[in-house]
């Protein structure tokens, strides 16, 4: 149940922080939280074998089992250093909010909850329990901006809700729409069965349009950025870290797991427009950025450009691009076997 703790240890020390005496004692409790999730990251790092594909680790518990909605989790080679990153800034920026903002306790608190969130989106081989934790790091995000931001923290913050929620209304259905028209009695959700049906090519279209406006939007990629901006310039530093460091990684990871392996021919399909997007997409953020006086802002459009890199790779579809291994030689060789059934 490792898996396990790496979602809901947050979360319930998120609870034990709110009961904390003082900020200094909730401050404590939250480090802690974050060192014993970072202990347990590293033992799944120690204990994951390279050598092999697919999903390690895996649980599976029922949940809504008429609906296709369980509770299963997994973990494999692009997910394990996505958690890595996550408990590792949450971890920094705990130390780093030492109470100068104020409401100390209450920063830790949507921190830890936040945190588990994005570790339960990572980890979910059940699409619908993807979409779940996808949802549930939205709104202690939020309050963290407009708590602790500066003088437009309310427009940056309101603006930031919006686009998050439209983002979660595309994928959520196309979610639904995936699992409802699986051609079976019950909607099918897990991610395994998913990759083997095969769908009718405009509906793979419409559906992977829907997934790739959705992620793009978190990751963000250009046109759908104009909230990244304004959140990064008025949030304060730890929640700005937040957002480039994890956040942005959701949406590309979005893109990576669902849109490309679920819906291959229509990716085979658009993926010269898609490369075209990105590459659209690398050189306004690189330019936008030179233009910046501001650093949080020139970092918001560096990180439209790196988001769409990825993008870029993902077009590609070739297995240097996805994980830097070249049919002959790759200095990525140790890393290729872990991530192979999950990107190619």
């Amino acid at each position: 149940m490792v898996l396990t703790l790496l979602i809901w240890l947050p979360i319930l020390g998120a609870v034990l922080t709110a009961l904390m005496p003082s900020a200094k004692s909730a401050r404590g409790m939250a480090i802690a939280t974050l060192s014993v999730g970072t202990a347990l990251t590293l033992w799944v790092s120690r204990q994951f074998l390279l050598s092999e594909g697919g999903f390690q680790f895996q649980e599976s518990l029922a949940w809504l089992p008429a609906l296709g909605v369980n509770y299963t989790l997994g973990l494999d080679g692009m997910s394990l250093p996505l958690v890595g990153i996550n408990v590792l800034i949450c971890w920094l920026l705990a130390f780093a909010q030492d109470g100068s903002a104020g409401r100390s306790r209450l920063f830790m608190v949507l921190l830890l909850l936040a945190h588990g969130g994005v570790n339960g989106a990572f980890l979910a081989t059940n699409v619908m329990l993807f979409v779940v934790f996808y949802e549930l790091e939205l709104i202690p995000l939020y309050l963290m901006i407009a708590v602790w931001g500066s003088a437009k923290k309310e427009y940056a913050a309101t603006k930031f809700l919006i686009f998050t929620a439209i983002s979660g209304v595309l994928i959520l259905a196309a979610v639904l729409a995936l699992g409802w028209l699986s051609g079976t009695e019950s909607p099918i959700f897990d991610y395994t069965q998913l990759r083997q049906q095969e769908l009718p090519l405009p509906l793979q279209r419409l559906l992977l349009i829907a997934l790739l406006v959705g992620f793009g939007i978190k990751a963000p990629l250009v046109p759908l950025h104009t909230w990244l901006p304004d959140t990064y310039g008025e949030s304060s530093t730890p929640v700005a870290m937040f957002l480039g460091g994890v956040l942005a990684k959701l949406g590309s990871y979005g893109i990576l797991r669902f849109a490309m392996p679920l819906f291959p021919a229509a990716w085979a399909e658009l993926s010269p427009w898609l490369a075209l997007w990105a590459g659209v997409g690398i050189l306004y953020g690189a330019f936008a950025a030179i233009a910046q006086k501001d650093i949080k802002r020139m970092v918001a459009y560096s990180s439209i450009g790196h988001m769409s890199y990825i993008l870029l790779a993902a077009a590609s579809g070739t297995s240097l691009s996805l994980v830097g291994r070249s049919p002959r030689w790759s200095v990525m060789d140790w890393y290729w076997p872990c991530c192979s059934t999950s990107l190619v």
